[in-house]
């Protein structure tokens, strides 16, 4: 491609061929030195662009992004949903005052799931990480989650045990 540019070979090829001799080579190629410097660092720059454009703030990519970053070999990082249950009514609200599930010689109210299983945490979405990766990598970590989340997203960091 055009941004394969060997600057050694460049600038050997540019060169008239009674000057192409050991010494002068070397003294040219340590000229070009740093533009083949700052070739390099583009290029590492443009490989971590196109990495970010290849990854968006999906689950699954989100997912792989974290684990590419802090847990290449074992990849642990795995992500759950905010909420554990929705809340599941037995029956509309206009049938409000009927009760179904109780007789009405057993007072109290019956409930299918706890009022912190089904009640809004505040979070989309939990990553839960690795105890090590947690202690040592938290502020990395919130700033990579933030680079791929969309916008308006609730997260929060969970020890994965």
């Amino acid at each position: 491609m055009w941004y394969n540019i060997n600057i050694n070979d460049l600038v050997i090829l540019q060169l008239p061929t009674f000057f192409r001799k050991p010494i002068m080579l070397a003294y040219i190629q340590q000229l070009v030195k740093p533009i083949d410097s700052l070739l390099y660092r583009w290029q590492l720059f443009r490989e971590d662009n196109l990495y970010k454009l290849e990854h968006t703030g999906q689950i699954c990519y989100l997912r792989k992004a974290l684990n590419d970053r802090f847990d290449i070999v074992q990849r642990r990082i795995y992500i759950g949903d905010g909420n554990r249950y929705e809340i599941t009514y037995i029956y509309p609200e206009a049938e409000y005052g009927v009760t179904i599930l109780q007789p009405e010689s057993e007072p109290g109210t019956i409930y299918l799931r706890t009022e912190a299983e089904t009640a809004d945490t505040g979070l989309d979405f939990i990553v839960y990480v690795p105890q090590e990766i947690y202690n040592t990598q938290i502020y990395a970590l919130h700033a990579l989650i933030q680079f791929y989340k969309a916008g308006g997203k609730r997260y929060n960091i969970f020890i994965n045990e």
